[in-house]
């Protein structure tokens, strides 16, 4: 018998100080009706008023409970009690990466196909198609959908289902094959739970590769029929329309794009735009092209090139899908990186209007922000972005760069010890993550644990030796470490070595603020142009 319901009830209730109202009320009312029984004889009131006084005691005690529920008293007066009520609260007092859905809420993890192919190279394509069939299910009510950043770590291992359901924390797991040749597809689908392994829905499908939309929609489909909920989704006439060969040559570029290297954002680039020469009309694949564009000019390169590029595709993308999320959240990228911050503002709000569960919108959003000097409202963008993506490091530990900025200890040991939990969490399940050891040196180096945040360090530059921002990030880990030489020789290695630097970003973090005094970070800033 499942006692957890109760025992979650009972500790509702003691949380409420329920039970605590509940024996006060018990005791002063026993008090109030012995001392009625002494005082209202003597006072000559009518026999009726004694029995008056024990109804209203009794009619009372509900009634104090409910308000015990409903309310608490505070020094400030009494107020009603939020607990469990999603009302923006602080960043890091509330736990950031709690989903906002009931624990027995259908949950999900979509793993990436295998590839059955006869050469086993179409691993690209079986990642996007069940990348699709995720961003299709995260558009359903009441169903929590594992990220593709986790549940994809599971890809091509003999993961016992178990344990993925452990560790993803869902009920189920979709899984599949594809075996592709030519423009002919076997896929196979299967939904499986994760306490006992037992199949709820299998189905195999023999199709052109001109049926890939509607077979990714049929699966998308069934899965929300055997778990019981509504796929309520705005159909995507644009990618249904597209031609199958450049949506190939765009699953490709998705596949690069998703391993965030410089290297792989140039592949990246390339596929989006072979894509586009078949079918210069799909407006995913500019979209895509100026992600890579931007977060090239971003991370890698500040050259005139990337930045008027990144302007050129985003526009085109707006102007092909302005229904699309992420055609506003490169535009709005390609904004801040030429300080219209109102504009970027715009494209960033709309990107979520049109998809509130989009994590790119509410990170880069708040990145713009720190761009801006707006510290206060990035915290509150990364603090969202955090929720959307549950383990999600990285959100986390800029907010406790943030309150470093804004001096505020208390907060920045909390949200360094949070972002140190999902940073441990990814590298269990990917140890060669290269961003979570870079950015959880940071969170250890707070902690005081320098030893090992310095071994993070080292481990992460050795990997991405020509990684701009990994170089970046150990300029100011070794600022905050007290090591000035170190965090200036990287800095000038990002800049004339690995591929560049962005000012506003530089002149708004306060982890250099140990080295901003030195003459050779005077010289950095001077060989910026005006």
């Amino acid at each position: 018998m499942n006692e957890q319901p109760k025992s979650s009830f009972w500790s509702q209730l003691k949380g409420r100080k329920v039970i605590r109202v509940g024996i006060a009320y018990v005791v002063v009312g026993w008090i109030l009706m012995q001392i009625g029984e002494v005082t209202f004889e003597a006072l000559k009131l009518p026999d009726w008023a004694l029995s008056l006084l024990i109804v209203i005691v009794l009619l009372g005690f509900p009634i104090a409970l409910v308000l015990a529920w409903a309310y608490e008293l505070t020094p400030e007066g009494i107020r009603k009690d939020t607990a469990g009520i999603d009302s923006d609260p602080d960043p890091v007092s509330a736990d950031v990466g709690a989903p906002k859905l009931d624990k027995n809420s259908p949950s999900i993890a979509v793993l990436p196909f295998d590839d059955m192919s006869e050469h086993g190279d179409q691993g690209y394509f079986c990642e996007g198609i069940a990348e699709e069939i995720l961003n299709s299910l995260c558009k359903v009510a009441k169903l929590r959908v594992a990220s593709r950043i986790t549940a994809f770590r599971f890809g091509g291992k003999q993961a016992d289902i178990g344990e993925i359901g452990r560790k993803l924390k869902v009920q189920t797991v979709l899984e599949g094959s594809v075996r592709k040749s030519g423009d002919r597809l076997r896929i196979t689908a299967q939904l499986v739970t994760t306490a006992d392994g037992y199949h709820l829905w299998s189905r195999q499908y023999d199709r052109g590769l001109e049926d890939i939309f509607e077979i990714q929609e049929e699966i998308a489909d069934s899965i929300a029929s055997a778990l019981a909920v509504t796929l309520k989704r705005k159909g995507d006439e644009e990618l249904r329309q597209s031609d199958p060969k450049a949506y190939d040559f765009f699953l490709r570029g998705q596949s690069y794009f998703a391993k965030h290297s410089l290297e792989t954002n140039v592949y990246a680039r390339q596929m989006f735009g072979k894509a586009l020469e078949v079918d210069p009309e799909f407006g995913r694949a500019w979209a895509g092209l100026a992600y890579t564009y931007a977060l090239d000019f971003l991370y890698y390169n500040t050259s005139n090139v990337n930045r008027d590029e990144a302007l050129r595709t985003s526009h085109k993308a707006l102007e092909l899908a302005p229904d699309l999320a992420e055609a506003h959240v490169a535009a709005g990228i390609a904004h801040c990186m030429v300080q219209e911050y109102k504009e970027a503002d715009a494209g960033f709000e709309k990107a979520i209007e049109l998809d509130p569960a989009n994590y790119d919108a509410w990170y880069f959003y708040g990145r713009s922000k720190v761009h801006e000097g707006d510290l206060k409202h990035a915290l509150k963008l990364f603090s969202r972005a955090a929720k959307v993506r549950p383990e999600d490091f990285q959100s986390v530990i800029l907010q406790s760069q943030l309150y470093h900025s804004l001096g505020d200890e208390k907060k920045e040991l909390e949200s360094a010890l949070k972002g140190m939990e999902r940073a441990r969490a990814v590298l269990e399940l990917n140890p060669d993550d290269n961003r979570a050891l870079n950015m959880g040196a940071f969170t250890l180096l707070r902690q005081g644990n320098h030893e090992e945040a310095e071994e993070w360090m080292r481990k992460s530059m050795e990997k991405a030796p020509m990684d701009s921002i990994v170089h970046y990030n150990a300029a100011c880990f070794f600022a905050l470490a007290g090591e000035q030489e170190k965090s200036l020789n990287c800095l000038w290695n990002c800049l004339n070595k690995v591929g560049g630097l962005n000012k506003e970003w530089l002149m708004h973090d306060s982890d250099l603020d140990n080295v901003r005094g030195h003459p050779r970070f005077a010289d950095l800033l001077a060989s910026f142009p005006d």
